[in-house]
C-alpha cells in the first residue's frame, strides 16, 4: 500500500517528459553556444518557434508561448536589440505592430531548426527511428488537443476530443 510519504514505484509521466525536454535543451543550447548564435537562449524560442513570414503580433507570441504580454515584450525587446527581429506596422491594422525576423533572425531560426532536426535524428539512431517518429506523432496530437493556443495550425488535424 502506498502511503502519503511513499514515492510511486514508477516515475510520473510529467517527470519523464521533463527529463527528456531538459536533455534536448541541454544538447541544443550546447551546440547553439558553439555556433554564431550564442546569444540566443531557450526563452527566445517563443519567438523563433512560432514566427512565420507574415510576422506575429506581440499578443500572438504571448499566447502561443503561454506567457504574459509583458514577458513576450521583454523577449522581443532583447531580440530587437540583438538584430534578430524588428517591429513593423501591421498592414491589416496600422495601429498594431507585427514582429518579423530580420535576415539575421531568419538565419538563426533556420540554424536552430536544423540543430533540432539533427538532435531528433541522433535520438532516432539511439532509440530507434520508428519509436521517435511514434513519440513525435503522439506528442503532436497531445499538443494539438491540450494546447491548441500553441499550435493553431495543427488543431484541425487533431482528433476530436470526447
Amino acid at each position: 500500500m502506498i502511503g502519503p510519504n511513499t514515492p510511486p514505484s514508477r516515475m510520473p509521466l510529467h517527470g519523464l517528459l521533463e527529463f527528456a525536454f531538459d536533455a534536448i535543451v541541454e544538447e541544443f543550447c550546447g551546440e547553439l553556444e558553439r555556433g554564431e548564435f550564442g546569444d540566443i537562449r531557450p526563452a527566445h524560442g517563443c519567438v523563433f518557434r512560432y514566427m512565420n513570414e507574415r510576422g506575429l503580433r506581440l499578443t500572438e507570441i504571448a499566447e502561443r508561448g503561454n506567457m504574459t504580454k509583458q514577458s513576450a515584450g521583454e523577449v522581443v525587446d532583447y531580440l530587437v536589440a540583438q538584430g534578430y527581429v524588428r517591429r513593423v506596422p501591421d498592414p491589416d491594422d496600422r495601429r498594431a505592430k507585427l514582429v518579423r525576423l530580420t535576415e539575421r533572425g531568419e538565419e538563426a531560426q533556420a540554424y536552430g531548426f536544423r540543430l533540432l532536426a539533427e538532435i531528433e535524428k541522433r535520438w532516432g539512431e539511439r532509440y530507434g527511428a520508428e519509436r521517435i517518429a511514434g513519440l513525435r506523432a503522439m506528442l503532436e496530437e497531445i499538443a494539438a488537443v491540450e494546447a491548441p493556443f500553441a499550435m493553431p495550425e495543427a488543431v484541425s488535424a487533431a482528433p476530436a476530443r470526447l
